[in-house]
């Protein structure tokens, strides 16, 4: 039960930190410059940041997943055990809400308020497949590489996800969930968050085929 509740804290508070990082740093920008662009690489160069210290605090404790479909995955290849997942989920989906509260509060907006920036089409749906199936292949590929080149492949991926795809790659089900409640740029119409949670569902399955083939198959 001890482990659970490390775990379960590690998870709870890395996710936590992770949003607050996404959703402050994009009403920061917003407070600071009305260009698109600058909010954007201000946004994006937070959230690399913050990924890579987060990834480094916690990976020696909880794996550092911040990410259910992230543990799931773990889960399907066997790096985590099925008794841990419902831990981990629930860690990460309140983390993340508790980040979106706290960051809106930050900046003097309402704790919870619904996002109405639209993020629809064919086009998004597939970019949050792809940025999905992404991150779930680099996580896997720089794990045997140490948590260090873990933490700095998935920072500079999700870097670099902000700009290669049109969804500007959430990749993540509990941050998709919690950006619904924030009216910023990096929020997301509640309508459209179901669409981001399917394909990044598509996105973690598709992953979790290649990772087997590449990296878990004995030679």
């Amino acid at each position: 039960m001890k482990n659970k509740n490390k775990y379960f804290l590690s998870e709870f508070i890395g996710s936590c930190f992770l949003v607050m990082i996404i959703v402050g740093s994009g009403l920061m920008a917003e407070n600071l410059t009305n260009d698109t662009a600058v909010m954007l690489i201000a946004n994006t160069l937070a959230t690399g940041a913050g990924l890579f210290v987060l990834i480094t605090v916690f990976a020696d404790v909880s794996g550092a997943h911040f990410n259910p479909f992230v543990s799931i995955a773990m889960t399907i290849t066997g790096k985590l055990k099925k008794r841990l997942l419902p831990f981990y989920i629930s860690a990460q989906i309140l983390g993340c809400l508790l980040g979106v509260a706290l960051a809106n509060f930050f900046f003097e907006h309402h704790i919870f308020e619904l996002s109405t920036k639209s993020r629809n089409g064919i086009y998004i749906f597939t970019s949050e497949i792809v940025a999905t199936l992404g991150l779930i292949i680099v996580i896997f590929g720089s794990m045997k590489s140490g948590k260090l080149a873990v933490a700095a492949s998935v920072g500079l991926y999700i870097t670099a996800g902000y700009w290669f795809t049109s969804s500007t790659s959430f990749a993540n089900p509990a941050v998709a969930l919690a950006r619904t409640f924030t009216e910023s740029f990096t929020g997301i119409n509640y309508l459209n968050t179901p669409f981001y949670i399917m394909a990044e569902l598509i996105g973690m399955l598709i992953a979790v085929f290649i990772v087997k083939k590449l990296f878990l198959q004995k030679n």
